[in-house]
């Protein structure tokens, strides 16, 4: 994947990648409180909250359908970022 293939997204208040994440940190959240989260397994480590964290709004934003995982773009991608490069310091 090449700089050119990046996506610009609109992160502004109220943008459909807003609405998107509220939603996403609704599912983290309710994870994080529910019988799998940190406060039911208090020796989980910042990685396995994270984790958990991130596969639960994933699965439930796929299972509502408002994201999807294009398999093809998935293939096609040799090698990865596991940053992104604003995040980079």
């Amino acid at each position: 994947m090449t700089d050119q293939s990046i996506v610009v997204v609109d992160e502004a208040d109220g943008s459909p990648f807003d609405r998107i994440r509220r939603i996403a940190v609704g599912a983290a959240d309710g994870w994080t409180l529910g019988p799998h989260g940190p406060y039911q397994h208090p020796g989980m480590t910042g990685a396995d909250v994270s984790r958990g964290q991130v596969r639960t709004a994933l699965l439930h934003l796929l299972e509502l359908g408002l994201i999807t995982i294009d398999e093809q773009r998935l293939n096609e991608l040799h090698m990865y970022r596991p940053w992104r490069e604003a995040d980079r310091g």
